[in-house]
């Protein structure tokens, strides 16, 4: 049996990046985040949507893997206190307006933190903290952070406009170590897959202890590549050569219509996914440079999925799908043409006006001819294909010509629309 992985969005609770969320929508099948018990979820629009109409987000309680990474973390503070104090201790601020509240996000350690409502990164000098949420880690390591100055009472999160808890305040590299060892935890426990909108944190997948936390901390050394997330990587390049430029401003209501309408493609594109990553995962155990990996995995991209998509596309063009496109386009100028495509414009996106043989009627009788062995041989064509959600995705987010639209919305009044 093909295992489709839910994604494990971390290091946050909440999506920082519209398009990132609703790409994601479109090759996993759901998203688990990390909310603890008590936590306020704070959701926009396009992310309600998507949990609410398409249940693609669930919430879990990382309760079961707290005390695991917590302990990795004590160990940590035990062996190395005075190091860690030396790099990432931390005290009460003087500035009255923010001396109550955590202001920034969990970052790499040497990367800038961004500070929430300053419009600006500033260095981990600047000393800006980050907030963890008290349900995310153990009594025990609470107490030995704000015992050891590596961490400060706060009553304010302006990250999550929370001031209904009191937030432990850290160094922000100090909080994304913890906030990986967390999620590494939980996803082993659970099978979800980590995956993230952020770059620099894609290092979830293999296992935090002690010891790897001292050496990205305290050593300099960067997180050790491994293939765990090999499916999401397959699974992001194969739906990026489909999604239009600007995602961000697609409807989330369309990525939403895709998933219910074409979900037997959608799960059979899920599975040539996984496989794909099965195959890589086996093949490439040994592999540890970043480059090889992704020569490698873009490769098996190329071949299982972009290769496969245009022989669907010259499958679709095949079938006469093309044809009445050229067959409007080429009497487009028409007086009557023109009338038919004004009509059809205002009416994309939902009923056409009128009958489908009166609109069929409107372009030539040729049209009926090209269509009527279309719809059958298009299903099967896209039910045989792995890729056949892609497109669909491809022709249901990317903007048409007018001329493709009049075609589209012939297409469906004779019900061979793709």
């Amino acid at each position: 049996m093909t295992v489709q992985r839910t994604g494990l969005y971390y290091p946050y609770v909440h999506f920082r990046d519209p398009a990132w969320i609703k790409a994601a929508a479109l090759y996993l099948p759901q998203m688990a985040r990390v909310v603890p018990e008590g936590f306020r979820v704070s959701d926009p629009d396009h992310v309600r949507a998507l949990r609410d109409d398409l249940d693609f987000v669930r919430d879990i309680d990382p309760a079961e893997a707290v005390e695991a990474a917590s302990r990795h973390m004590l160990r940590l503070v035990n062996e190395r206190d005075g190091e860690l104090r030396n790099r990432f201790g931390v005290r009460g601020g003087d500035d009255p307006d923010v001396a109550d509240a955590v202001n920034a996000e969990p970052s790499p350690p040497g990367d800038p933190a961004l500070v929430a409502g300053r419009g600006r990164l500033l260095p981990p000098a600047g000393r800006p903290l980050a907030g963890l949420y008290p349900g995310e880690m153990s009594p025990e390591l609470k107490e030995a952070l704000f015992g050891t100055g590596l961490a400060v009472r706060r009553v304010r999160n302006t990250v999550s406009h929370d001031a209904y808890h009191e937030w432990v305040g850290t160094d922000p590299a100090l909080a994304w170590v913890y906030k990986c060892a967390l999620t590494a935890e939980l996803a082993g426990r659970t099978a979800l897959l980590p995956v993230t909108d952020q770059e620099a944190a894609h290092t979830a997948v293999d296992a935090w202890d002690a010891g790897r936390m001292a050496a990205v901390l305290l050593d300099g050394a960067p997180p050790p590549v491994g293939t765990g997330d090999l499916a999401e990587r397959v699974g992001v390049l194969s739906v990026r050569c489909v999604l239009p430029a600007r995602l961000a401003t697609v409807p989330v209501e369309k990525i939403v219509a895709l998933r219910k309408k074409y979900e037997p493609e959608f799960f059979a594109y899920l599975d040539a996914v996984a496989r794909t990553a099965a195959d890589l995962s086996e093949e490439l155990a040994g592999i540890r440079s970043p480059q090889a990996l992704e020569m490698y995995v873009r490769q098996a991209v190329r071949k299982d999925f972009e290769a496969e998509l245009e022989k669907l596309r010259r499958a679709m063009n095949g079938i006469g799908l093309q044809t009445i496109s050229t067959s409007v386009g080429t009497t487009f100028d028409t007086p009557t043409s023109a009338a038919l495509a004004s009509g059809l414009i205002a009416t994309v996106g939902g009923t056409v006006a009128g009958s489908a043989a009166g609109i069929v009627a409107g372009v030539g009788a040729t049209a009926v001819g090209i269509l009527g062995g279309a719809r059958r041989q298009r299903d099967e064509a896209l039910a045989a294909s792995p890729v056949g959600f892609l497109l669909r995705v491809e022709r249901g987010l990317n903007p048409t010509t007018v001329v493709r639209r009049i075609g589209r919305a012939l297409r469906q009044g004779v019900g061979a629309g793709v």
